[in-house]
């Protein structure tokens, strides 16, 4: 199909689709030919409004909170309506395939037996602190940015066994922030836990370097990587992490409730699990005596344990088949492309604003952080996110540790046009 009857259709169903089964082979139709766009417009001088007809986002409010959660498009909506459906009819209950791990192994660089699924990061954060082999006073280095999801775990455990908890200061560059980190090593530290892409601000940390880092002194590199699957490409393997833990609903546009835990294959066997059910083993008797049960499996799958919500995989596993059809390389050029736009209309402004994310090319990515200066309002910074939210345009305001910034996300469904306005909103509120 031609592009011009792609945008045709794009423009015409996809604003229309109501999810039903009857619009399910047009919606996978357009998704197929939006495939072939993607391999036959390999320039810049691709249709990213036909693109935004697939979200059910309405045109009157400008989404920049993808940092929260993303906008999930009508494909992926689909199949998680129909996946609902198939079980409700045809009293199908859900059964564990392979599918989605094998195809975000094939996407970040693991093998499939390194992947298993969860509801979200805090859960696999969760699974790799009290997995780790630590002992009273055992330091683990965390940022001075973590979200309350990538650090609640560690306290708790610092609470209740003694591990110590120490923090460093992200730095301007990925250079100063690595020797931030490396003046906090000590004898005692056996983990680094820290995020690939904070929450707070969206610098992209050095990951590489710091497992390199870590793996030279002989200490655990655990990443919280609530951000990157999505909005940048990367390869744990490259990375060379011992643990990772993501999900869907965010970057990627999968359903909410969804993530996932990457645990290297060395590192399988040693990590503790404490909780366990079905498809952690693969059998176990209770008429043996005594009661027995067989060895875990084999692969991370033994953390995606008992009943799960089979429509909300299928949804990931489309997620991820939209984000390859668009292009991972694509569609990080363009979120980058207007994270710098934004970043560069908002340093225009002069010492009204205080910017906070890099201008770094390499440590920055497509979240904004900044605080307004020398404006005449009491709180400017929740003050101007309340008021572009009075305008249908949604931000986030962070106040978590103190921090009381402003931070801005770009996704591909983003326009210029809509940096433009919410750069003209906030001069207006600010300094107007």
């Amino acid at each position: 199909m031609k592009r011009k009857s792609f945008l045709t259709l794009g423009t015409g169903l996809f604003a229309a689709a109501n999810l039903k089964a009857a619009n399910s082979q047009i919606i996978e139709a357009q998704l197929n030919d939006m495939g072939t766009l993607a391999q036959e417009n390999q320039s810049d001088n691709f249709d990213w409004a036909a693109i935004r007809s697939m979200f059910p986002l309405g045109n009157d409010r400008i989404f920049l909170n993808n940092g929260t959660m993303g906008i999930t498009p009508y494909p992926v909506l689909n199949a998680v309506q129909n996946s609902f459906e198939t079980i409700a009819e045809k009293a199908e209950y859900p059964h564990h395939s392979d599918d989605l791990e094998k195809m975000l192994a094939s996407i970040i660089g693991a093998d499939p037996k390194e992947i298993g699924i969860t509801k979200n990061v805090s859960e696999g954060i969760n699974h790799i602190c009290w997995g780790l082999d630590l002992k009273r006073g055992d330091e683990v280095i965390l940022t001075e940015h973590e979200h309350v999801g990538g650090c609640l775990a560690w306290l708790y455990r610092a609470k209740v066994d003694g591990i110590v908890i120490k923090t460093f200061v992200l730095g301007k560059t990925a250079e100063e922030t690595l020797n931030n980190l490396n003046a906090t090593i000590t004898k005692k530290t056996k983990a680094i836990a820290v995020p690939h892409i904070p929450c707070t601000i969206g610098q992209i940390l050095p990951v590489k370097e710091i497992c390199d880092l870590a793996r030279s002194k002989n200490i655990i590199s655990c990443i919280d990587g609530a951000h990157p699957l999505g909005m940048i490409q990367f390869n744990v393997k490259d990375i060379g992490c011992d643990y990772y833990a993501g999900c869907f609903h965010k970057w990627v546009l999968g359903p909410i409730g969804s993530g996932w835990l990457y645990i290297a294959q060395q590192k399988i066997q040693q990590t503790k699990i404490y909780h366990v059910a079905a498809y952690s083993a693969g059998e176990f008797n209770m008429r043996a005596t005594p009661p027995s049960m067989g060895p875990l499996v084999d692969s991370v799958g033994r953390y995606s344990y008992g009943t799960f919500c089979g429509p909300l995989h299928v949804g990931a596993l489309k997620s991820l088949e939209f984000y390859t059809k668009i292009g991972p390389s694509r569609i990080e050029n363009r979120v980058k492309y207007l994270a710098e736009k934004l970043q560069n209309s908002l340093l225009e402004i002069g010492d009204g604003i205080e910017m906070l994310t890099p201008t770094e090319d390499r440590s920055r990515g497509a979240q904004i952080g900044f605080r307004i200066k020398k404006s005449k309002k009491d709180n400017p910074n929740i003050g101007f996110v309340n008021y572009a939210r009075s305008k249908q345009m949604i931000l986030r305001h962070v106040a978590e540790n103190g921090l009381d910034n402003i931070r801005i996300s770009t996704h591909y469904y983003n326009t210029e046009q809509e940096i433009e306005q919410c750069v003209s909103l906030l001069k207006e509120y600010a300094f107007g």
